[in-house]
């Protein structure tokens, strides 16, 4: 357990006590171009923060947020009409919705909303105001001074040859687009570039007040010297030969003089019966929409798995109940099974007193005692049943006049059956005493419990099966019962 009280994988402890001693900066991020659902990378570096913290180790934990990147595609929900942004950095570009400052704050302040939620000890930097604050000046002035050899690392590692008048650096032009320019001198005593735009026509771009950014290979090398990065985690395709990591600790090395920072190369995650999460694609899970339905260690445990360095499938449907049920037990969380919470809450609503009795009939005095904690659980599971469980879970206690006209359609041995539960059922039987009632009469009567059940299934939820019928009955109050079985 770190001092945050966030427990400390066994797997960050290993790349912890391999990062040597700090102080360390930990850093990752992502481009606010679509909605940010990469919340595996950010749990990765900060169960690795997590493990330095518990070691005694200053941390500075940093989420850098690309925000002076171009706009390249339109994120889907997105109109088609801001392709004309195309070029422009993301927080320069006007936000969709009209709700945020720009296209960036309209992605990047919702997932910077769930951090706190989750009360993440991480600071959210936005690149573009690195670059206007000159953090990134002395870097971007080594970089352009030494674009030969940063061109020719390029080369090398991609295997294409790069055009002749390439630079590490993007001038934003007078109509504000950033633009790979020819660059035609460096004035380092000015920190600018006199550049040629696309028309012909020269000017000039300051870097150090944010007049245009490094391209984003040759930003990453630079952005570990700029903010002194120690660890930083990567996905799979940026650590593939070839990729960015590639040339980075090349330039890290050979040009910005820069020890390597130490990485953990995560896997995927993918939603069954979607396939990989993909922004692009509109195949995300937002980490704002799983807060709903589960608390935030929950979703730490959900989305880093037993080793991040696995893919994961995440089932947030029939697998849910079951990885609640599981983590709880590890945890000491609520004892009541999560199936059983979701029709509760499904039958009571937002009353957390009627819960409470609910609860307390089903044997379930210690979930019933914390009414704070109770009404939390309820919403996750209330959330869970609206939004992700599958049908055969979703459910409502009949009214009165609705249970009367599904009992219309029993016959006479099924209305028998009701009938001689009534007389048996008592308020003092907890879930399994009523489970047993209800198949031994079933059995005693000669009636084949599959028919048996779906007549109680019937009048008490409309459907022809459900949960297990004992607890969920036992959490009823008994005049609701008999008032449905007495047909």
């Amino acid at each position: 357990m770190g001092e945050t009280g966030i427990p400390v994988p066994l797997w960050a402890e290993r790349v912890a006590d391999g990062l040597g001693r700090g102080p360390h900066v930990v850093v990752t991020g992502i481009s606010p171009s679509g909605n940010i659902h990469n919340l595996r990378e950010v749990l990765v570096a900060e169960a690795v923060a997590n493990a330095l913290r518990a070691r005694g180790e200053e941390v500075r934990f940093v989420f850098h947020a690309d925000t002076i990147d171009p706009l390249r595609k339109v994120a889907p929900g997105v109109p088609a009409s801001f392709e004309e942004f195309f070029g422009h950095s993301l927080s320069r570009v006007p936000d969709p919705k009209g709700c945020h400052a720009s296209y960036a704050e309209h992605f990047l302040v919702p997932f910077e909303e769930a951090l706190r939620e989750m009360e993440m000890e991480i600071e959210v930097l936005r690149s573009h105001e690195l670059y206007e604050s000159g953090v990134y000046t002395e870097v971007t002035r080594e970089a352009v001074e030494h674009t030969d050899e940063l061109r020719a690392i390029l080369q090398e590692a991609s295997g294409r040859r790069m055009p002749e008048h390439w630079s590490p650096y993007l001038p934003r032009r007078t109509g504000g687009r950033l633009t790979g320019a020819r660059v035609l001198e460096h004035v380092p005593a000015e920190h600018s570039v006199v550049f040629v735009d696309e028309d012909g026509f020269e000017e000039a771009a300051n870097y150090s007040n944010g007049e245009g950014k490094l391209g984003w290979r040759v930003e990453l090398a630079a952005r570990w010297k700029a903010l002194g990065v120690t660890f930083e985690p990567f996905g799979k395709d940026h650590t593939s030969r070839g990729g960015s990591t590639d040339t980075a600790d090349r330039m890290s090395r050979e040009v910005f003089h820069y020890p390597i920072p130490g990485r953990y190369e995560y896997e995927w995650i993918s939603i069954k019966g979607q396939g990989a999460m993909s922004s692009s694609k509109g195949i995300v899970l937002l980490p704002e929409d799983l807060l709903r339905i589960m608390p935030p260690d929950a979703l730490r445990r959900m989305m880093l798995g037993r080793d991040p360095a696995r893919a994961l499938e995440l089932d947030l449907w029939e697998g849910f109940p079951r990885f609640m049920d599981e983590f709880n037990a590890e945890t000491g969380g609520s004892e009541v099974p999560f199936n059983h919470l979701a029709l509760v809450a499904q039958t009571v609503g937002e009353d957390v007193e009627a819960a409470a009795s609910m609860l307390r009939r089903g044997g379930y005095e210690a979930a019933a005692g914390d009414p704070e904690k109770l009404a939390r659980d309820l919403r996750y599971a209330r959330n869970w049943a609206r939004d992700w469980a599958p049908e055969s879970m979703r459910i409502g206690l009949l009214e009165p006049g609705a249970s009367r006209a599904a009992a219309a359609g029993l016959d006479a041995e099924q209305r028998e059956y009701l009938a001689a539960v009534t007389e048996k059922i008592g308020p003092e039987m907890d879930g399994d005493e009523v489970q047993d009632l209800l198949y031994s009469t079933a059995v005693g009567r000669g009636l084949k419990p599959k028919k048996a059940f779906a007549a109680v299934y019937g009048v008490l939820l409309g459907k022809t099966s459900g949960p297990k019928a004992g607890p969920f009955i036992a959490g009823l109050p008994p005049e609701e019962v008999r008032e449905r079985f007495s047909v």
